[in-house]
């Protein structure tokens, strides 16, 4: 089953039958291939005793971006805000994620998600943690300017961002002509 999407399709007797296409159509018919991608960028999984000195470790070591695994919409525990602090004042740019499954980021229901905003983490709405480290990888490649970083993460280009969660993802999926 699709994670936080409908299923492209189903297989039944022998043959696809496509409910959504997704595949996208390039206008001009040429592939431009824009490989590379910086190694240094971390998935940090988030949990209840972490300690700030893993962000600082990460800056220590020359990390040039954090992708966090946040709890519920998106949190952290208060003491990694002073690293992520640091991170970001150093240009390294701090995405959010969230670690349910069926998950999107929403940082402002919470003090703790606004207090984290306010520091410039940036949520990536429902992205999963693992495609937001390789986007973030494949980015920082390309540039370091924070607000291009951020914008980039934030731009559907292959359909890892949807734009609202639907119950029909996570539920049993209704398969179109089927009952």
């Amino acid at each position: 089953q699709s994670i936080n999407d409908l299923p492209l399709g189903i297989v039944r007797d022998k043959s696809v039958r496509f409910f959504q296409d997704k595949r996208g159509r390039r206008k001009n018919g040429k592939v431009e291939v824009e490989d590379g991608f910086e190694e240094k960028v971390a998935l940090v999984k988030i949990f209840p005793s972490i300690q700030g000195e893993i962000i600082e470790k990460l800056i220590e070591d020359g990390y040039k971006g954090i992708v966090l695994e946040g709890t519920g919409l998106g949190h952290t525990p208060e003491s990694l805000f002073s690293g992520i602090e640091k991170a970001i004042e150093k240009n390294i740019p701090v995405a959010m994620t969230s670690q349910c499954i069926w998950g999107r980021t929403n940082m402002r229901v919470y003090s703790t998600g606004r207090d984290l905003l306010d520091l410039g983490v940036f949520p990536v709405e429902d992205m999963l943690p693992e495609t937001a480290l390789v986007k973030m990888m494949w980015i920082l490649d390309k540039t370091q300017e924070m607000e291009e970083v951020q914008a980039r993460m934030k731009e559907n280009i292959a359909g890892e961002i949807s734009s609202r969660t639907r119950a029909d993802t996570f539920l049993k999926p209704k398969i179109p002509g089927e009952e």
